[in-house]
């Protein structure tokens, strides 16, 4: 009985996320619109728009800040809370480790940024939610989308976009894509079309209206997409006549045929662009919104009511079935976006 309990508490303790993956301290980053000192322990700490970072340690009880200005003091308890690693114990183990981790301090964190704001009026300080790096009217951005030029499973492109400031914090995004490389699945051999695609995108953005994050010094954003895609290139399908007479002999028939693709895009985007010093940022976002599909294919001579399509899993044409095959085909669907962009500030 004695090794039993043994034996389930190794397993526990060796399931137990925060337990193995938080560290005893935590990171702050604390920074205020003014000038001003904080009182953390014992030490004294300047500190301003900039942020500054502490590392306490991980505990149930609340974290104890004073701020100073000018002859003026205000005390803050910043309340513990359970770190995402507690809450990651139930898709891993369940929940089992929590019986761990619910005695382990190092379960706990604090809030990621503060940022303590001062009212002149009354003389205090508050903590706040306020965006304190406006950007400025002319600022300008350069920028790429990385995961554009990895896309194996639609086109491939090269992409280059610029974001420009009329106002502050108020931008247009506009972005150019060329395909540089063939899709993953192109199989034809014989050319039809010129093989080519383009993508442009323009976006209207609203920057610092909105903090998700709780961060003062990042600067979120809700932005509206529309996106175009176009793609030209050309493929072949395999597939075989329907069979009248059970005896006829099966005659395997490869189709050649070019594809004219459209893709529009209209997405609601939230993102965040997170600094990389002072030159250089990343900006990630996701969103959601609507994909109008239309497809136009040449010289195809398939006709679902006398074909039918080879089944493996060479022909990739078995997951879309007739219904791509058509001479137009035309849908509208829900769309989901998330990736990011890297970019240099001007």
């Amino acid at each position: 009985m004695r090794q039993l309990l043994y034996f389930l508490s190794i397993v526990l303790l060796l399931n137990s996320c925060a337990t193995l993956t938080n560290r005893k301290t935590t990171k702050i980053s604390i920074s205020s619109d003014t000038e001003s000192n904080i009182v953390y322990n014992t030490d004294t700490i300047a500190i301003g728009k900039q942020p500054i970072k502490i590392k306490p340690l991980r505990s149930r009880d609340s974290l104890s800040l004073i701020v100073l200005k000018d002859g003026y003091k205000n005390e803050f308890d910043i309340k513990a809370k359970n770190s995402i690693a507690f809450f990651a114990n139930i898709p891993f183990n369940y929940g089992l480790g929590m019986l761990v981790d619910l005695t382990n301090q190092k379960r706990f964190t604090y809030k990621k940024n503060l940022h303590f704001s001062w009212d002149s009026i009354n003389n205090n300080f508050n903590l706040s939610h306020k965006k304190i790096n406006e950007i400025k009217k002319g600022t300008t951005f350069i920028y790429t989308s990385p995961l554009n030029a990895i896309d194996v499973f639609s086109t491939p492109m090269l992409t280059l976009g610029t974001e420009y400031f009329v106002s502050n914090n108020i931008s247009i995004s506009a972005e150019f894509g060329t395909k540089y490389s063939e899709r993953l699945r192109d199989q034809s051999n014989i050319t039809i079309i010129k093989d080519k695609g383009y993508s442009f995108r323009i976006e209207p953005k609203l920057y610092n209206k909105i903090n998700l994050t709780g961060a003062s010094t990042l600067n979120e954003y809700l932005g509206l997409e529309l996106r175009v895609i176009k793609n030209n290139y050309n493929d072949s399908v395999d597939y075989f006549e329907k069979q009248l007479d059970s005896n006829q002999e099966i005659v395997l028939i490869t189709d050649d045929f070019a594809r004219k693709k459209t893709i529009t895009l209209i997405n609601l985007k939230y993102g965040i662009n997170v600094p990389v010093g002072k030159l250089f940022y990343f900006d990630f976002y996701s969103g959601f919104g609507i994909r109008l599909r239309k497809v136009e294919n040449l010289a195809l001579e398939f006709d679902n009511e006398i074909h039918n399509l080879r089944d493996d899993d060479n022909n990739h044409y078995d997951f879309f079935r007739d219904e791509d095959l058509k001479t137009i085909n035309k849908n509208k669907e829900f769309n989901f976006s998330l990736g990011f962009k890297f970019g240099v500030k001007l």
